[in-house]
């Protein structure tokens, strides 16, 4: 899965969360302005966990403060993990 998937899939994840459209969202804006409240995180977290097959820190979101820094995290993780090339 590619940086640019992953910044979809979280777009996508976080609309439906707000009920507005993926293209709505703003991946260079911290998530808390975006208006993700702390148990909307944890579930786009499990859901992203589960869509990725990865382990992520629930704590990621909020050291990660944006959907551009967040993908950037998951997919070097997964590059480290050999998950994608």
């Amino acid at each position: 899965m590619t940086k640019e998937e992953i910044v979809l899939f979280m777009k996508s994840e976080i609309a439906a969360a707000l009920n507005e459209e993926p293209e709505d969202i703003d991946e260079e804006m911290n998530f808390l302005k975006i208006g993700v409240s702390s148990v909307q995180a944890l579930k786009i977290i499990n859901r992203t966990r589960k869509h990725l097959q990865v382990d992520i820190s629930p704590v990621a979101l909020f050291e990660y403060k944006t959907i551009a820094e967040f993908a950037s995290y998951l997919h070097e993780s997964l590059l480290q993990e050999g998950v994608v090339e």
